[in-house]
């Protein structure tokens, strides 16, 4: 008798704690929703890199030509394939929009947040690993970057599964994955993602032959191909142009100071500033494997001469277990509350902004009319993409009739052509002109 009731004590136990897992996982994704997905689809995509990835991916829906990437009726050597891949696949099951694009995004932000986890859970503690959980999602910079349609959120989430499985001791899983982020960014995730482990564990088990043969299998498959087709242009335009001389300097299109990268994580954590003293002084000797992974990338990337804001997500993780370790759920769960409405204002003010952009008031004009359209020293990308037509560049301003579409600063060379319509990007005032 004493053992049935025993036993109905412990089912009793199991249910309930059963049922409040599966109310934590609701919320939480709830939560990941509002904080990754939810208002993606107020703008219409922005230019450069959305307009030109949305352009690539569009020509691989029309051409059935899924290995080489066009934008602009010229191949797109500067970007993998992988985004357009899963983008693609996402399309061919729920129709392609910006809604579905970006998902791919806010979807690899809760893979990310969930790998944080999952490393927290297994190397500091569950209550640490459910705090920084929730820091990751009340950082701003993971809300603009998880409604972007671009490889950084991808590539960060290939990279934080890979990293997992490393110090899990699945090695050929590990290499899977980061053949993945290979095909999804280049080399800069298989090399930071290698330089945390070792740092980390201080090994050399990873670098197994048959992992090293499951990367060059999957991960150079693609780029083997390309090589094949395009010969040393590919190589040299990707992994010369694109990643060596950026990182040099040999070619500067973003250039920032050393300490960048310090202003981007102080804007980010901008909630946990009150806390950053207590943190520091609660700083605990079992957290030197994440701090080290958190100053390898943001020193690794402090050091290029070319610096974009996206390129630290790696950091973040990490920096939100420190955080976690030392900040009370009452705190977090006040920032989340205030992030929340933050957020809020955020979306409501985007779709204001929405009215006042030039490319959803220029793509129905390049739509409807036939007139060949010219980009005059400025480019928005997103009307490639919505206007399904090719736009060169044209700088000499005698070859310009049709329609032109510069910023509104280079109006003044232009005299002879009138006014359609004009608006607001990030990036400044465009024009839209027809050019006799």
């Amino acid at each position: 008798m004493k053992n049935h009731r025993w036993m109905w004590v412990e089912e009793c136990r199991y249910t309930y704690s059963t049922e409040g897992n599966m109310v934590r996982v609701f919320w939480a994704l709830l939560l990941s929703f509002y904080f990754f997905i939810f208002g993606s689809w107020v703008l219409s995509f922005t230019s450069l890199d959305e307009g030109r990835n949305a352009s690539a991916i569009l020509n691989m829906l029309k051409s059935h030509n899924f290995l080489v990437p066009y934008y602009n009726c010229q191949p797109r050597f500067e970007k993998p394939p992988m985004l357009y891949w899963v983008v693609v696949l996402f399309s061919g099951l729920l129709g392609f929009n910006e809604l579905i694009a970006r998902m791919v995004s806010g979807l690899s932000a809760l893979g990310t947040a969930i790998m944080a986890y999952l490393i927290a859970k297994r190397y500091t503690d569950e209550k640490t690993a459910k705090k920084s959980f929730l820091v990751l999602l009340t950082l701003p910079h993971l809300w603009i970057e998880s409604r972007a349609l671009t490889p950084e959120m991808l590539n960060t989430f290939f990279m934080m599964v890979s990293l997992y499985l490393f110090l899990s001791e699945r090695i050929l899983l590990g290499w899977l994955f980061l053949s993945l982020a290979f095909l999804t960014k280049g080399p800069v995730g298989v090399f930071l993602t290698l330089l945390v482990y070792l740092l980390w564990r201080k090994d050399l088990k990873v670098f197994s032959w048959r992992g090293l043969a499951i990367f060059l299998a999957v991960g150079g498959s693609w780029y083997f191909y390309m090589f094949y087709e395009f010969g040393y242009d590919y190589f040299f335009r990707f992994f010369v142009y694109e990643n060596v001389m950026r990182y040099t300097g040999q070619r500067l299109t973003h250039p920032s100071p050393f300490y960048y990268y310090l202003l981007v994580v102080f804007a980010t954590t901008i909630f946990y500033i009150p806390m950053y003293l207590k943190v520091i002084k609660n700083f605990k000797r079992e957290l030197l494997p994440y701090l080290t992974w958190f100053l390898a990338v943001i020193v690794f990337f402090s050091l290029a001469k070319n610096k974009l804001h996206h390129y630290i997500l790696f950091a973040y993780p990490p920096m939100s277990v420190i955080l976690a370790s030392t900040i009370e759920e009452r705190y977090i769960k006040k920032v989340l509350l205030l992030s929340a409405g933050v957020l809020l204002l955020i979306v409501l003010a985007l779709g204001f902004y929405e009215g006042l952009r030039f490319t959803p008031k220029a793509y129905p004009f390049l739509e409807s009319q036939e007139a060949p359209a010219y980009f005059y020293k400025s480019e928005d990308s997103a009307l490639v993409f919505y206007s399904k037509r090719c736009i060169p560049r044209e700088e000499n301003t005698q070859k310009l009739s049709g329609l032109v579409i510069t910023k509104e600063k280079y109006t003044k060379e232009l005299p002879e052509c009138s006014l359609l319509t004009e608006g607001i990007e990030f990036d400044g005032k465009y024009v839209l002109l027809r050019c006799p």
